[in-house]
């Protein structure tokens, strides 16, 4: 039976080829074993697919490249590459500047991430160990009918897309949690969305809704939605608690933007309710691709 090796044989192995439409990353197949090591949860392939939500042989196709065969030579073509929509994905799951990533020199770029996770502070750790795209964060647009569009009807999965002036409503059930607060990340750093200097209070009953509905009636009148102004990557973050966070953490939250040492603190606090029980503290997290007109 004919092989690979066979077909092969005597043709001469041309260098790769890179195409439009990809990232390429140097030894991106090198470099996943350390990036592994440094992520709470994504420590394997199948569970890189899984946070890109791609199925994991596309993900090895990406990272092998698809082979080239004619008379006489043999070749690949975009090896350790990731597609341009699935690229900012990629990077924000290991919170690392592109800049690092592309790193030609393996020694460089083994000395680079170990510098800058030695400067992570608590609440990017906290953040990082907390799924990216949790649904139960609902985000509803008001010019659509159908709201969030599934990944599985789309050409390729990926996260939601919207264009900046769209109007959304964010929407995640209490779940019995009696406390709930809602923090955005975007590329001028941390706000709160809810609770707010305005109106403090973080008390609610069935959901925590955003922006705050101005009567307690579930009805298509007391519906609001928030302008979409800041183009690129959002993160939505859902802390809910059975009880109210101390008064200081709060209050820290509630300046704009939210001083990164008060984020460190924050987790602190967080991080002690998590480990008490699973009914003291909860935190959901979603992101979105807000996008310009081409």
């Amino acid at each position: 039976m004919a092989t690979r090796n066979h077909e092969t044989a005597g043709k001469r192995e041309l260098e790769p080829k890179f195409t439009r439409g990809y990232v390429h990353i140097p030894h991106l197949r090198d470099k996943l074993p350390w990036l592994y090591s440094l992520h709470p949860t994504v420590g394997t392939q199948y569970k890189l697919a899984r946070a890109l939500r791609v199925a994991p042989a596309q993900l090895s196709t990406w990272l092998n490249g698809v082979r080239y065969s004619d008379a006489r030579t043999t070749g690949t073509v975009n090896p350790d590459s990731i597609p341009i929509k699935h690229f900012q994905a990629f990077v924000d799951i290991w919170g690392l500047p592109a800049e690092i990533l592309e790193v030609d020199d393996l020694a460089e770029f083994r000395s680079a991430i170990q510098h800058f996770e030695g400067g992570r502070g608590a609440w990017d750790k906290l953040v990082r160990a907390v799924a990216d795209d949790d649904e139960a964060i609902e985000i509803i647009a008001e010019n659509s009918t159908r709201g969030l569009v599934d990944p599985e009807d789309e050409e390729e999965a990926g996260l939601a897309r919207f264009p900046v002036g769209e109007r959304l409503m964010l929407r995640v059930l209490a779940n019995g949690f009696r406390h709930g607060i809602m923090l955005e990340q975007d590329r001028g750093g941390w706000f709160a969305l809810r609770p707010s200097a305005r109106w403090p209070q973080s008390e609610i009953t069935d959901e925590l809704v955003f922006p705050r509905r101005q009567t307690d009636q579930q009805t298509e009148q007391s519906a609001r939605f928030a302008r979409l102004e800041v183009a690129g990557l959002h993160r939505i973050l859902v802390i809910l608690t059975d009880e109210p966070l101390p008064p200081p953490v709060l209050d820290l939250l509630l300046r704009r933007p939210i001083d990164v040492s008060s984020l460190n603190y924050t987790a602190t606090v967080l991080q002690d309710r998590l480990a008490a029980a699973d009914d003291k503290c909860r935190l959901l997290s979603r992101r979105f691709i807000a996008s310009t007109p081409a």
